[in-house]
């Protein structure tokens, strides 16, 4: 060891010589731009003290920081279930988008594919275009016929391993791109490997939340509503948030205030207040 660089100790304390700031490695993928976006995205999710909260700040991180046009934020015990089934919130999607989606192509989505699942999960981030969806004629019609009808070219789809809490899947697009920058990629698969600790929290926390609203017969869509609705949101709101619509957020609410007991919004956010910290 070089001994003008190696540490001197003098009694308890440990003298070392001044030296430059190490360079970053000629190769390194993100360079101090992308580092500062990283950084954003952790900072506007760290303190979050919910799963709901979280999902939010991320969405909104990943929105401002990446200029994504539409983002999704769900999770589920597995990939496949947090793609296809999970719960969470979305953003830039139509109510007309989702509908066709629903209604034709959903299976035909790559990202429903275990193929991508497992991609997924060896990865942590995956492409739309690193999925080959023309080699599969069905696959090959959702992106040319549906996906580009939307200005929609590439996409980037990354999951969260949060262990035995399961998974969270993020899945972004920037409408108009025609492939997705490697430096958003390469920033994202930080990503999933830095937030895993704090989702696997959240996660946690969210199931014995949800333990406790089955115990009050409440079923998972209905305490979203409930949770929104203590939070102040209109139906209108909760609507939009949840991508579902107006009349069906009355009637999970209607359901929610049955359950609950409570006679009025007011009473409950009172009661899902004490209910929440229980």
């Amino acid at each position: 060891m070089n001994g003008d660089t190696a540490p001197r100790v003098a009694g308890h304390a440990v003298v070392t010589t001044a030296s430059t700031p190490r360079r970053l490695p000629a190769g390194e993928a993100l360079p101090p731009g992308d580092y500062r976006r990283l950084f954003a995205v952790w900072e506007a999710v760290e303190r979050a003290p919910d799963l709901a909260t979280f999902r939010e700040s991320l969405l909104r991180a990943l929105e401002e920081w990446f200029g994504y046009s539409t983002v999704v934020v769900l999770h589920g015990p597995t990939v496949g279930e947090a793609i296809r089934g999970g719960q969470g919130i979305k953003s830039g999607y139509s109510q007309e988008f989702l509908d066709a989606y629903a209604r034709r192509w959903i299976n035909h989505d790559p990202y429903m594919a275990p193929h991508a699942h497992r991609l997924l999960r060896e990865r942590g981030v995956v492409t739309l275009r690193e999925l080959r969806p023309e080699r599969d004629p069905e696959q090959a019609a959702f992106v040319n016929e549906f996906l580009a009808a939307h200005d929609i070219h590439d996409k980037v789809g990354m999951v969260i391993d949060a262990g035995a809490e399961g998974w969270c899947y993020v899945g972004a697009i920037q409408r108009g791109v025609r492939r997705m920058p490697a430096r958003d990629v390469a920033v994202m698969r930080v990503l999933s490997r830095q937030l895993a600790p704090l989702t696997t929290e959240r996660l946690a926390g969210e199931r014995l939340a949800a333990e406790t609203g089955a115990a009050l017969g409440l079923t998972p869509r209905e305490r979203e509503v409930a949770d929104l609705a203590a939070r102040g949101l209109t139906n209108e709101q909760i609507a939009r948030r949840l991508f579902v619509g107006v009349t069906t957020v009355k009637k999970h609410l209607g359901r929610v205030l049955a359950k609950t007991g409570a006679h009025s919004r007011t009473q409950l956010a009172a009661r899902w207040g004490e209910f929440s910290t229980r």
